[in-house]
């Protein structure tokens, strides 16, 4: 068969680790997660959609929506209005934020991923080697001295399989990666408008029946909501 020999070399996305060690970051599972917001409109915006959108219903004229001329008092209290259903609720959909969630194990993306209102890009698995990836461990097991020991020398164990499996070229990384324990950690993209991100935050603020995990990832999503919109604070309870 004739052979191409101008072929350019493929330049990969991501590092080859065949043939390398693994290594294991351990971390305690609720101060291994992180929230960061990747994009959010600016407070002008927020202001600036809620007025027009509220305003609109009661105008004779497209130019009497306009909030050039209102102070910012009654800029922020009609956004209030808005946040807390006291007015138009509509604006909440045209504000959208982007966060980026760190951190989690399968645990807290399985329950991450279950609200549906949100858009999500994941930290790929099937064609990225995981040797190094980190993992997790619950408070109450490395509280547990006997239990912990077990508990990494499964999940360092599993991982060598991983790369044993990927080494010998024999079995995909698809396939592999099966044996994979559900402490390792990912991270996730997570976009929400801003009425299913106070929605999200609401329900998983819930002591009750949430996990801790996502209590603390709902409290950071929070604050980082309110450095951005200080009126949401008129719906997040913190307490």
């Amino acid at each position: 068969m004739p052979q191409n020999k101008n072929l350019k070399p493929v330049t990969l996305p991501m590092d080859l680790k065949f043939d390398k060690p693994c290594t294991t970051e351990w971390s305690n599972n609720l101060k291994a997660l992180r929230v960061e917001l990747v994009d959010s409109p600016v407070r002008s915006q927020a202001l600036n959609v809620a007025w027009q959108y509220v305003k609109a219903t009661w105008a004779d004229h497209y130019n009497d929506t306009s909030p050039a001329c209102t102070g910012l008092r009654a800029l922020s209290k009609n956004l209030e209005d808005v946040l807390c259903f006291r007015a138009l609720p509509t604006p909440m959909e045209c504000l959208g934020f982007t966060f980026k969630l760190s951190g989690l194990s399968f645990q807290e993306v399985t329950h991450i991923i279950r609200h549906r209102a949100g858009s999500f890009a994941a930290q790929c698995t099937g064609d990225r080697d995981l040797r190094d990836d980190p993992a997790v461990i619950p408070e109450a097991v490395e509280n547990s001295p006997e239990f912990a020991e077990r508990y990494r020398k499964i999940t360092e164990d599993a991982k060598q399989l991983y790369a044993d499996m990927t080494d010998s070229k024999q079995i995909s990384m698809m396939d592999a990666r099966m044996i994979l324990p559900k402490c390792m950690t990912s991270f996730y993209l997570m976009r929400l408008n801003l009425k299913d991100l106070l929605g999200f935050i609401s329900q998983r603020q819930d002591v009750q029946i949430q996990p801790a995990a996502d209590n603390i990832i709902a409290a950071y999503m929070a604050r980082e909501l309110v450095k951005v919109l200080p009126e949401a604070t008129s719906r997040i309870n913190f307490n």
